[in-house]
């Protein structure tokens, strides 16, 4: 009874049965990795790869990517629309935007209608070199005739007699009443301006700017109440009968914006330069300077606040306008009712325009600090897991309930990473930096910096296929635990490591540990000639902290990873 007892060492075994992704920080949970390659989380809690991807086509020179109900692009100079060229634009990269059955190509202030096949430009501008003439008329178009100017009314008038007064400082029509012996002012008097081809490509009830006459009250901005191909209506007094042989140009002009967005059967845009924003007559995306006093009416106001233009888009019923640390909300249905609130809070990071997707309600965007998750009051920061390391240039995509993401780091290296907002999850895969996303809903596509290639995520290499359609090789993948044994600050070693995972045939996959020395040393590696699960139990050296490092290629279901950690005394 007095001899000397040893005591049992306490052994802690802590299993991990639901990882929860990547995590870049110094002090990470267990069931996270502080680095990892083409990881998902597609069979949560269960750790996959990601699927094979697809080269549906190689691009000569991308300038954009859009989705409408259809895939469409821009290589070079060519515009194409489900795979077919529509249109030619310059070459440079694009904005696109979907309104009804337009797509909407920016800076170019060009569309195609996806219903008609039809293709051109928004804005329209004619010159006619000489010819044109200018005359009093009615709404049909009809002239007045044998209408004195002066300004004195004339002697013994017929009832119904005109007269144009001047003997103010604007000329005045009057019609003159025998019923009440008094010349009546004709509220609203059109002048019908004739030239050959001056209305071609111009519409009715088009806001246009008029230059060039040589009667100065014909200058200016109008709206036009008529338009054939040599002729246009506007609201104006012309005095007598004019001609001239001058040159006289008619447009219709399209503001320059930096940014552009649907909502509510509108295009809206904002111009940095002028510190303005813009909405264009409502389902007209040709008009923009149409001020009829209606509800109808094109839109325009200026923004007091500093600093340019970082990002456009429409969340929840609003217009959004963002720069770097103030968001722009657009309130209201009508001219009559917009209003313009500013919030300051983090807004879009220059150059990360394209990172504004909307996936399930929620609106992701890449600000100045971080990634940001906005829903209907403030921003909130969702990117601690992605470390201290800061990402710029980013684009993204949606699909389902991820958000993609990619970006630049500070050495201008691609990352693509994926946020699963309905785990609150994240996920990094390769070094694809996209310059484009657009989903159709059930795939994403994309394309790649590095080669200029449209991939799809899904793997779809039937719809939009070209030269090069390709299915992606085996998807090779890796893990990085954090520091294991962080949490007991007394002396301990982990005794054993249990990792119980599923291969698919053909599949390969390799375990190595860092004892504390900096260097991987392999401790199991295996191989599935046929779909195979297994346990593999690793005995590390005796060490206070390690790390453990997953790596292999092909399809691999990682379903638990358990620790026994033996604990010493406190020295």
């Amino acid at each position: 009874m007095f001899l000397p007892q040893l005591k049992d060492i306490d052994a802690e075994r802590e299993m991990i049965g639901a990882f929860r992704g990547y995590n870049h920080n110094l002090r990470i949970r267990n069931d996270e990795f502080y680095d990892m390659a083409n990881m998902s989380s597609d069979l949560y809690p269960v750790l996959s790869p990601r699927g094979q991807r697809a080269r549906v086509r190689q691009l000569a020179k991308p300038n954009g990517l859009f989705a409408h109900d259809k895939l469409c692009w821009v290589d070079g100079t060519a515009f194409y629309y489900d795979g077919e060229q529509k249109g030619t634009v310059a070459d440079s990269p694009k904005q696109m935007a979907a309104m009804g059955a337009y797509v909407l190509i920016w800076p170019d202030k060009a569309y195609y209608n996806t219903h008609t096949g039809e293709f051109g430009q928004l804005g329209c501008k004619v010159t006619v070199q000489g010819g044109v003439t200018a005359s009093l008329c009615r709404l049909d178009g009809t002239a007045y005739e044998h209408y004195p100017l002066s300004d004195t009314a004339p002697a013994a008038p017929e009832n119904g007699a005109l007269w144009v007064d001047t003997s103010g400082e604007k000329q005045v029509l009057k019609q003159y009443a025998a019923s009440s012996g008094m010349w009546i002012s004709i509220p609203t008097v059109y002048t019908k301006i004739t030239g050959t081809g001056l209305g071609a490509g111009f519409s009715e009830y088009d806001g246009v700017t008029l230059s060039g006459m040589e009667e100065e009250s014909l200058n200016g901005d109008f709206v036009l109440y008529g338009a054939g191909d040599d002729y246009v209506i506007v609201t104006a007094i012309a005095g007598q009968a004019v001609s001239q042989s001058g040159p006289v140009t008619l447009e219709r002009k399209i503001p320059d914006m930096d940014f552009i967005t649907e909502s509510e059967n509108r295009l809206w845009g904002c111009s940095s330069q002028k510190h303005e924003i813009y909405a264009c007559k409502l389902g007209d995306p040709k008009n923009w300077n149409c001020f009829m006093g209606i509800s109808t009416d094109s839109y325009a106001m200026t923004v007091g606040s500093g600093g340019d233009f970082t990002g456009a888009c429409t969340h929840l019923g609003y217009v959004l306008f963002f720069k770097e640390d103030v968001i722009h909300r657009i309130y209201g249905t009508k001219p009559a009712n917009y209003q313009l609130t500013n919030v300051e809070s983090r807004g879009v990071e220059k150059g990360s325009e394209k990172s504004l997707v909307i996936v399930n309600e929620t609106l992701y965007y890449k600000s100045a600090q971080d990634v940001c998750a906005f829903q209907s009051a403030l921003p909130s920061s969702i990117s601690y897991p992605l470390g201290q390391g800061g990402y710029h240039s980013a684009a993204a995509g949606a699909l389902g309930s991820k958000y993609y993401l990619s970006a630049k780091d500070a050495d201008g290296a691609g990352v693509m990473l994926v946020y699963d907002g309905a785990r609150g999850l994240w996920h990094k895969e390769d070094g694809a930096y996209a310059l484009w996303f657009a989903g159709t809903g059930r795939d994403l596509y994309f394309i790649n910096e590095a080669d200029g290639g449209l991939y799809s995520v899904m793997g779809d290499r039937e719809s939009y296929a070209g030269d090069g359609a390709a299915l992606e090789g085996t998807v090779s993948w890796s893990l990085e635990t954090g520091d294991i044994g962080l949490e007991s600050p007394d002396y301990k070693y982990i005794s054993k490591i249990q990792l119980r995972m599923e291969l698919d045939v053909g599949a390969k996959v390799e375990l190595a540990l860092d004892s504390g020395s900096g260097q991987w040393e392999t401790k199991f590696a295996a191989s599935a000639t046929r779909k195979r699960s297994f346990t593999a139990p690793i005995i590390p050296r005796r060490c206070d902290t390690m790390r453990l490092k997953i790596t292999g290629s092909g399809g691999c279901r990682i379903y638990s990873l358990t620790h026994t950690i033996e604990q010493g005394s406190e020295r």
